[in-house]
Formats: structure tokens, C-alpha cells, sequence
């Protein structure tokens, strides 16, 4: 079953922003997540916030990944530059249901 990541940050410095997580997505999918995508809510409580969602294979994948990432340094350095100029609002996983 696919796993799905969401994050959602808040920020004032948009387009630098969109430009680590554009560097982060070249990680994460090296390291094996199926995809990396930024959506920007438009409507509704989070208007202005910016989404990160990141699907897994599986459990499995998403153990891997995350421990690979983890330990990357180029990553390490990406969070940091991130984190001085996003806040972090939340985040979920949802397990896919198959039908």
C-alpha cells in the first residue's frame, strides 16, 4: 500500500523557498520516494502555505528513504537554510486504501 507524506510550511519568501524544495525533491527521489510535489493552498485556513506531499511504495520504501535522508548531508544543509526562512506547520501521513 502507498504511503503519503504531507507537510505544510509557512513562509513570506516564496520563490526561495520553492527553490530548496525544488534541490530536496532530487533527494528524496534519489533515495527512492516515487515522487516529491509542491502545491500552494489558495483557499481555506491554510491560504498562503505551501505543501509538500511525497509517496512511498510502502512501509518499507518510506523506512528507507527516510533514514537515507537522513544521513545525506547535502540534505542536512537544505533543511537548515530551509527551516531560517519557512516555518513548519504541520504534517500527516495517510496509508492508501485499495479499491
Amino acid at each position: 500500500m502507498p504511503i503519503v507524506q504531507f507537510t505544510r510550511f509557512k513562509t513570506d519568501k516564496v520563490e526561495e523557498t520553492v527553490q530548496i524544495i525544488r534541490q530536496a525533491k532530487k533527494i528524496f527521489e534519489k533515495h527512492g520516494a516515487e515522487f516529491l510535489r509542491l502545491s500552494r493552498f489558495h483557499t481555506g485556513h491554510w491560504a498562503g502555505e505551501l505543501l509538500v506531499t511525497t509517496r512511498y511504495a510502502n512501509w518499507e520504501v518510506y523506512g528507507k528513504v527516510q533514514e537515507a535522508v537522513s544521513k545525506d548531508p547535502e540534505f542536512a544543509q537544505l533543511q537548515a537554510d530551509g527551516m531560517k526562512i519557512a516555518e513548519l506547520q504541520g504534517r500527516n501521513i495517510a496509508v492508501s486504501i485499495d479499491l
